[in-house]
């Protein structure tokens, strides 16, 4: 306390260059375990993600929110469907002292021959629901309660979003519950949970991400 008193400024400075370096530190540590994950499956791991400018490109919602965005440790692979592009993502809302950071790690499938329309598919949560009692609707699929139960799933087309989701694709859903995707012509991403998946978790989420290419996207 005495030395703060003292030296208030110096102490300031040297908090700050103590998180600082923590923060430097965890994200080479990530990025060192992830080329050590990279490496394991037979694959490279490039410590730079698509360009953000190409992922706004895509029409995704997510690639369009935002500002300050950034995309890091990039890991991809080849399926039949196209490329899985699997990777580290961030943007910032609002500013100032209220600016929060929003972190994903996101695989993004590049998919030019699918017929995709622009829809989001999320988890169905007590919010979602007391906005569907309001009036705010989702698009529900009749054949299959247990995904319009688990699933909020929207789109500006309607009748392309239930072209899309046939029986097969909505069985698949049911099976594989918790995922968060949103597709736009040509291109699909997929996330398991908000903030960027620890290290060990990635091997998993690549091999959901790869099932869905080869079971969604035949």
């Amino acid at each position: 306390m005495e030395l703060f008193k003292a030296h208030p400024v110096l102490v300031f400075a040297a908090v700050i260059a103590a998180v600082t370096g923590l923060v430097f530190y965890l994200s080479w540590k990530r990025r060192k375990d992830l080329e050590q994950l990279a490496s394991s499956l037979g694959l490279a791991l490039s410590p730079d993600g698509p360009d953000v400018n190409t992922l706004e490109n895509t029409g995704l919602e997510i690639f369009r929110l935002g500002y300050s965005r950034k995309a890091a440790n990039l890991i991809q692979l080849q399926c039949r469907a196209g490329v899985i592009s699997v990777f580290d993502y961030r943007y910032v809302t609002r500013g100032g002292k209220n600016s929060h950071s929003h972190n994903f790690t996101l695989a993004l499938i590049d998919c030019s021959g699918c017929a995709i329309p622009e829809f989001e598919l999320k988890p169905e949560s007590f919010i979602y629901k007391i906005g569907e009692a309001i009036g705010f609707k989702d698009i529900d699929l009749p054949a299959f309660p247990l995904f319009s139960d688990k699933y909020r799933l929207t789109g500006s087309d309607e009748a392309s979003v239930h072209m899309f989701f046939t029986p097969q694709r909505a069985a698949w859903f049911e099976r594989n519950l918790g995922l968060r995707v949103q597709g736009a012509p040509g291109h699909i991403v997929i996330s398991s949970r908000d903030g960027q998946l620890p290290v060990n978790s990635w091997p998993t989420f690549i091999e959901e991400v790869k099932a869905f290419a080869a079971e969604v996207l035949r």
